[in-house]
């Protein structure tokens, strides 16, 4: 996601150590294995309104980017859904007993569905472990870290 389709791009293999790790094992990676870990006793609902509007909005953003080639810019709408959903359960905390619990760990796996079929071009076995994660409520590391020169 740091290099235009169209424009030429600085790598480095520290760069691409540090997105691997941030957006992937960390970003990624760590949102999946947290949901599935709560999402055991969920049940798949409908999202919530305003919940339902941003994926819209994230698909719409997410299909102009592709329809104009621009794959840099459709990864980085994704990234804005995994933020979305990282900031969400730490505001919304379901590993804590309350009324709406299963209604947020729902959303979130609702979320990390998304995510995955919006990946999908780019990572399809991830895209696809991801499903399968929800599906069987097993998760499982999407994404070891890596270190390049050591």
């Amino acid at each position: 996601r740091e290099i235009s389709s169209f424009e030429d791009g600085d790598f480095t293999y520290e760069k691409f150590e540090a997105r691997y790790n941030s957006d992937l094992a960390k970003g990624l990676g760590n949102l999946v294995a947290r949901v599935i870990a709560l999402a055991e006793k969920a049940k798949n609902q409908k999202l919530k309104a305003e919940n339902q509007k941003f994926i819209d909005n994230i698909r719409k953003n997410y299909i102009k980017a592709l329809d104009q080639f621009r794959y840099n810019e459709a990864l980085s709408v994704i990234w804005e859904l995994v933020g979305f959903s990282d900031r969400y359960i730490e505001r919304e905390r379901p590993w804590q007993e309350s009324k709406k619990q299963e209604e947020v760990i729902n959303d979130l796996l609702l979320f990390i569905r998304e995510i995955a079929r919006l990946l999908e071009p780019f990572l399809p076995e991830t895209s696809e472990e991801i499903l399968k994660q929800i599906e069987n409520r097993q998760g499982k590391p999407l994404f070891p870290r890596i270190r390049f020169g050591t």
